[in-house]
């Protein structure tokens, strides 16, 4: 690729609070922002693998970024084909692509081609937190509601769940549904135990709700509870097919890795008459920039789940983004310990 530079920016996104996640306790986001320059245009992509979700580490994400970026600056000879094509990784870098930094890539790449944004898509609540907090949240709701909320469960005992459930619904109008996450923590025996206890009409599906996909029609064939795919489409070699009770299936970049694959996705659920959703994993607002405008584009008339920013105390982004031009990067959450990084800063304010 002639007249193109790569770096990297490294941030670290305190949060309000700490973030309970299925295996860890995050009390700080941290990521990678991937900078391309061709020409005078500028692409962005957002590298952060998810602690307890993702397969690979940060560290591990970085070095495999390191080297995309020294074969661009030291010019060798890749085309754009090739890397939308992950095959710089494979055939070039003799490397094995891991899926943060296939999005990053490709992102990145996608974003520097990109003429004007579409119009942000509204996001889907996410509802987290005590149950507490939630109530008071819903009982200080304005505007209109939204068809759907989304709902975190399987942290807790079943017992706690369906309170949690069934309080919810109770603080909701009647025409408002609501989205469960179960991150695979029920039994089969569990999840029908759920279903039995709450109004499965209002339930719009249920996220993963045990580590066996097998089971997963088996619990819409007891209870009428649909589900939806998340960490099983996570699986490179998974075929999205029909399934009994099979609602929509939640796209997380991030996880499964590279647009190609996320495009794949949305095009099988369309054809297959399944909903697709994009949805995040804790990025800095640069991420989300990416999957609002991937939702606007390729998923219209559909909320994403994207309701995570609140969760970070500040902002990466200091301004307005602009299609193609430098992103203005906030500086109190950059790494000062990267020299390079931070002449990046500079060049970028």
């Amino acid at each position: 690729m002639k007249d193109c530079k790569a770096d990297i920016l490294r941030y670290r996104l305190p949060l309000k609070q700490p973030l309970l996640l299925k295996h860890a306790c995050l009390k700080k986001r941290e990521g990678l922002i991937l900078r391309l320059r061709i020409g005078n245009r500028c692409g962005y992509g957002d590298i952060a693998p998810l602690p307890g979700f993702s397969r690979e580490s940060l560290s591990e994400a970085e070095k495999q970024l390191q080297a995309f970026c020294r074969a661009v600056d030291d010019g060798q000879t890749l085309s754009l084909r090739d890397v939308e094509n992950s095959a710089f990784l494979t055939d070039v870098l003799r490397l094995q692509p891991i899926p943060s930094v296939l999005f990053g890539i490709e992102s990145a790449l996608w974003w520097w081609q990109q003429k004007h944004w579409f119009d942000p898509p509204e996001t889907g609540p996410l509802l987290q937190g005590s149950t507490e907090h939630i109530i008071h949240r819903l009982a200080q709701w304005q505007g209109n509601w939204p068809t759907e909320f989304k709902l975190k469960i399987g942290r807790d005992s079943i017992e706690e769940d369906c309170v949690r459930i069934n309080t919810v619904l109770q603080a909701l109008p009647k025409s408002v549904n609501i989205k469960l996450d179960a991150n695979q923590q029920w039994t089969l025996d569990q999840a029908i135990r759920v279903a039995a206890s709450i109004d499965v009409e209002r339930i719009t599906f249920v996220e993963e709700p045990t580590a066996n996909v097998d089971e997963f029609s088996q619990l819409y064939e007891k209870t009428g509870l649909r589900f939806a795919l998340d960490e099983t489409v996570q699986n490179p070699e998974y075929l999205l097919q029909p399934m009994p009770g099979l609602a929509a299936v939640v796209i997380k970049p991030t996880l499964v890795g590279g647009l190609a694959r996320c495009r794949h996705l949305v095009t099988t659920g369309r054809n297959l008459g399944i909903r697709t959703v994009f949805s995040s994993s804790y990025e800095s607002s640069i991420g989300l920039h990416i999957l609002a405008q991937l939702s606007a584009q390729w998923t219209p008339g559909e909320r994403p789940g994207l309701d995570t920013s609140s969760a970070f105390i500040d902002s990466l982004t200091s301004e307005m983004i602009i299609a193609g031009q430098p992103v203005s990067i906030n500086p109190a959450f950059v790494s000062p310990a990267d020299t390079k990084l931070n002449s990046s800063i500079e060049e970028s304010s």
